[in-house]
């Protein structure tokens, strides 16, 4: 099968050819990992739910992004890299996975290459609220047990789903060539991708604020409880204090209606414009609605289970606001690729390992 992940797989066990560094010990026959970024061809069931057929993948999915990573660009040669958004919160219990999870139905379903990365470290679930059971994870590739592209999982709405568990807290444990191999394929993941997610997790731990800085923008999750509101503008704090220039979209979560939310955002906005002299970006607001629970219930992303429900659209409202404009967006914006670094590079200079790595 060619396709995106098969891609992903040839490369790098090229590159550990070339520098006689040993192949994967995952079988060829291993089915994880073959999936395709072809965009899913929906229909509507009877029962209203959106389901997602995938298009077998076309001989011609080798693109310029892919062919970057074989062959590095030089300077004049722009690198379009995918755009990261971390989702993140104060505290548990907000909503937050379910935020990610959703957002990465929605921007597959606009033909983006939608890639989510599960950074939650202590209660990861991203597969639970998609039904899927992980043989690999982040934890596998980091042992060295397989390949990014065989943890992969493609999950409902047509995005694909990297399994965290606690590899991403190993990152900064591993050997300088160890380190190198894993962001050498995370950094090829980021060429092909349009956009990755980071479901980060909740609090405001070394690990949590350093993956969502490293994001080119980062979407706070609040409900209008006040625990929730002030852990939140906690995390806004710790988000500024590590990156001052961090992009902040406040979203608030089950709110009884317009009018709370933008009330629960003004609070937030105005002691941060107070105290840190920065102001936040409203990402909107995401009703209380039955649709939600019924869907985590049945394990499927309430995008798909009730596509006409209100916390649906107020979603596509975010992430319309998020990744403006699609595809075609993105492809407008790739002359600034050269001038900004991509995530994994900004993780690794916050793990302090993009010297020893050499990540670009």
């Amino acid at each position: 099968m060619n396709d995106q992940a098969s891609q992903l797989r040839g490369l790098v066990d090229a590159a550990r050819a070339r520098d006689g560094g040993p192949a994967s010990i995952v079988p060829e026959s291993v089915p994880s990992g073959m999936v395709s970024y072809a965009p899913p061809a929906s229909r509507r069931s009877d029962r209203g739910v959106i389901e997602a057929k995938i298009i077998p993948p076309r001989s011609t999915l080798v693109s310029a992004a892919a062919a970057a990573i074989a062959q590095p660009a030089s300077p004049a040669s722009p690198v379009r890299l995918a755009r990261a958004i971390a989702v993140t919160s104060g505290k548990g219990g907000v909503g937050k996975s379910n935020l990610a999870v959703n957002l990465a139905v929605l921007l597959a379903h606009r033909d983006l290459k939608v890639c989510l990365l599960d950074a939650d470290l202590g209660m990861a679930n991203a597969d639970v609220l998609c039904n899927l059971q992980p043989r690999l994870t982040l934890e596998h590739v980091v042992g060295g047990r397989c390949r990014l592209a065989d943890a992969m999982l493609l999950a409902p709405g047509g995005f694909r789903l990297i399994p965290g568990a606690s590899g991403v807290a190993r990152i900064a444990d591993l050997r300088s060539a160890q380190r190198g191999e894993l962001l050498a394929q995370l950094s090829a993941l980021e060429r092909i991708a349009d956009v990755i997610l980071i479901d980060c997790g909740a609090g405001i731990s070394a690990n949590v604020v350093g993956f969502a800085a490293s994001a080119h923008t980062v979407v706070v999750a609040t409900t209008p409880e006040p625990t929730a509101i002030t852990d939140g503008y906690g995390m806004i704090k710790s988000l500024l204090r590590q990156s001052p220039d961090a992009v902040i979209q406040v979203v608030v979560n089950m709110a009884a209606s317009e009018t709370e939310a933008q009330g629960v955002f003004n609070r937030i906005n105005r002691v941060t414009q107070t105290f840190l002299n920065r102001p936040l970006q409203y990402g909107g607001a995401v009703p209380i609605d039955p649709a939600v629970p019924a869907a985590v219930r049945q394990r499927l992303p309430f995008t798909l289970l009730a596509p006409d429900a209100p916390s649906t659209l107020a979603l596509k409202r975010l992430a319309a606001r998020l990744v403006p404009g699609g595809e075609e967006r993105l492809e407008e914006s790739a002359i600034d690729a050269p001038v900004r670094t991509g995530f994994f590079s900004r993780l690794a200079s916050w793990l302090g390992i993009s010297d020893q790595a050499g990540v670009d």
